[in-house]
C-alpha cells in the first residue's frame, strides 16, 4: 500500500512539473512574439523617421514659387492692347534649389554656395508662351570672395534696371505696364557678378549668344554686357551700363527695348517705310553690330517715396548701308508714393506716375518701336510717349490690386500718308489687374 501511494505521488509530482514547464514555455513564446512585434514597430518607426528626415532635407533644399496677373485690359482703337478684355495677363512658375555649401579641397574654400534657378513662362501679355526664362546654375563666393560669382546658363542681360521688372520681378512691379524702352531679355551664356563686402560697389558682366530664340546661336553675333553700380548711401543707387553685339543677321538680337528689338528695316511688316519723306525699300540684311550705353538713378529719400530716372542710347549699324542705320533713345522718369505718407492706415496703398519714351527722334528715320504695331504703323514711328498713373493696394503679403491709365502719343516720320496717321491718334490704355505671387 505504501509503495502504491508513493508511486501515485511521484506520478502526480511529475504531471505537475510537466504542466509547469508547458506553462513556462507558452509564456516564453508569448513574450518572444511580443518582443518581435515591438521590434517590428521600432523598425517601422525608425524607417518612418528616416523617410521624414530625407523628405525634410529635400524640401529644405527645393523651393517652388510662382506669380500670376489677371484682370481687364483695353484701350482706344489704336492702342496695342485694344479689345483684349479679360485675360490672364502673365503667369510663370519658379524653381530654386540649393545644391551645396562650403565646397572646397582640404582647408581651401572653392565655392561658398551652389544653387539652381529656373523659370517657366506660361503666359505673357495675355498670350500662351510655354517657354523658358531664367535657367542657370549660380556659383557664389568663388574662393570665398564676394567679388566673384559665376552664373552659367540662361539669364537676363545685366543692362539698366528695367529688366528687374520682367520674369521674376513681374509680380513686384508697382505698375501694370512696363517702360516703353527699358532694356531686357534672356539669353544663354556666362555671367560674372560681385560686390564689395559692404555692398557699396558692384558689377555684372556677361557674354551670351546674342539671339532672341531659346538655344539658338548663329555663331558670329556674341553679345557682351557690363554694368557697374554703386550705392554710397542707403537712399541712393546709381548704375551705368554698356552692351555690344556682333552681327545680328536677320534681326534676332537678344536685347529688347520694351517690345522691340533689332528688326531689319521693313522686316515683318507690309506697311511702306518712309525715310527723308520718300518711300524706302526694305533692307537687304540685318545689322552688322549694335551698341548701347545707359545710366540709371534710383532715389529713396524716405520710406514713402521712390524715384527712378533712366536714359539709354542704342545704335544699330546696318549691313545694307548707313541709310538703314538707326539710333534709338529711351528715357524713364518714375515716382511711386506710399499711402503711409497720409496715414499709417493707408500704408498698403500706393500711387505712382511715370513719363517715358522711346524713339529715333529723327523725322527722317523711323523704326518699329513696338512689335504690336507692325501691321498698322510699321517702321514709320519716330517716337512713342507714355504718361501713366497707377493706384494700387496690397491685399496682404502675396496679392496686389492695381488700376492704371496711360496716355499714349505716337509721332510718325514726315512724308507718311494721312491714312497712316489715322492709325496713331487714339492709343490710350486702361487696365485693372489682380496680381498674386507665392
Amino acid at each position: 500500500m505504501r509503495s502504491t501511494l508513493a508511486a501515485l505521488g511521484v506520478a502526480i509530482l511529475a504531471t505537475g512539473a510537466a504542466a509547469d514547464d508547458s506553462a513556462r514555455i507558452e509564456a516564453l513564446e508569448r513574450r518572444v512574439e511580443q518582443l518581435e512585434a515591438e521590434l517590428e514597430q521600432t523598425r517601422a518607426a525608425e524607417a518612418g523617421e528616416a523617410a521624414k528626415t530625407e523628405a525634410s532635407s529635400w524640401t529644405d533644399r527645393i523651393k517652388l514659387g510662382g506669380s500670376a496677373k489677371l484682370g481687364h485690359y483695353d484701350g482706344q482703337a489704336d492702342a496695342a492692347i485694344h479689345g483684349m478684355g479679360y485675360r490672364v495677363w502673365d503667369a510663370r512658375l519658379f524653381l530654386d534649389a540649393e545644391l551645396g555649401e562650403d565646397i572646397g579641397v582640404g582647408d581651401r574654400l572653392l565655392v561658398r554656395n551652389i544653387g539652381l534657378s529656373g523659370e517657366w513662362n506660361l503666359v505673357r501679355r495675355g498670350e500662351l508662351q510655354n517657354d523658358v526664362g531664367d535657367l542657370y546654375v549660380d556659383l557664389q563666393g568663388i574662393g570665398g570672395s564676394s567679388w566673384l560669382n559665376v552664373r552659367p546658363g540662361r539669364f537676363q542681360a545685366p543692362v539698366g534696371e528695367a529688366y528687374r521688372r520682367y520674369g521674376r520681378g513681374s509680380a513686384s512691379n508697382p505698375f501694370i505696364s512696363n517702360p516703353l524702352g527699358g532694356p531686357w531679355w534672356w539669353d544663354e551664356g556666362v555671367m560674372l557678378y560681385g560686390s564689395s563686402p559692404e555692398g557699396h560697389f558692384g558689377y555684372a558682366t556677361s557674354i551670351t549668344n546674342g539671339e532672341t530664340p531659346f538655344g539658338y546661336d548663329e555663331g558670329s553675333g556674341e553679345q557682351t554686357a557690363l554694368k557697374l553700380w554703386t550705392q554710397p548711401w542707403p537712399w541712393l543707387y546709381m548704375s551705368v551700363s554698356g552692351l555690344h553685339t556682333g552681327q545680328i543677321g536677320d534681326g534676332t538680337g537678344a536685347l529688347w527695348l520694351g517690345e522691340t528689338w533689332a528688326f531689319p528695316i521693313g522686316s515683318g511688316s507690309d506697311v511702306p517705310t518712309f525715310a527723308h519723306g520718300l518711300e524706302q525699300p526694305d533692307a537687304l540684311g540685318g545689322f552688322k553690330r549694335s551698341w548701347l550705353a545707359g545710366a540709371d538713378v534710383i532715389i529713396t529719400p524716405t520710406d514713402w517715396l521712390r524715384l527712378w530716372l533712366g536714359y539709354g542710347r542704342y545704335q544699330l549699324d546696318a549691313e545694307a548701308g548707313s541709310a538703314y542705320d538707326r539710333t534709338l533713345q529711351y528715357g524713364i522718369a518714375e515716382a511711386v508714393v506710399s499711402g503711409s505718407l497720409l496715414s499709417p492706415v493707408l500704408a498698403p496703398g500706393y500711387f505712382g506716375v511715370r513719363a517715358d519714351t522711346l524713339g529715333t527722334f529723327d523725322s527722317n528715320r523711323g523704326y518699329l518701336l513696338d512689335a504690336h504695331y507692325g501691321d498698322s504703323l510699321g517702321y514709320d514711328m519716330e517716337a512713342l510717349w507714355a504718361y501713366s498713373a497707377v493706384v494700387g493696394w496690397k491685399l496682404g503679403a502675396f496679392t496686389t490690386l492695381r488700376a492704371e491709365y496711360s496716355l499714349h502719343d505716337i509721332d510718325l516720320v514726315r512724308g507718311v500718308p494721312a491714312s497712316l496717321q489715322d492709325h496713331a491718334n487714339d492709343a490710350n490704355t486702361f487696365a485693372v489687374e489682380l496680381g498674386i505671387q507665392f
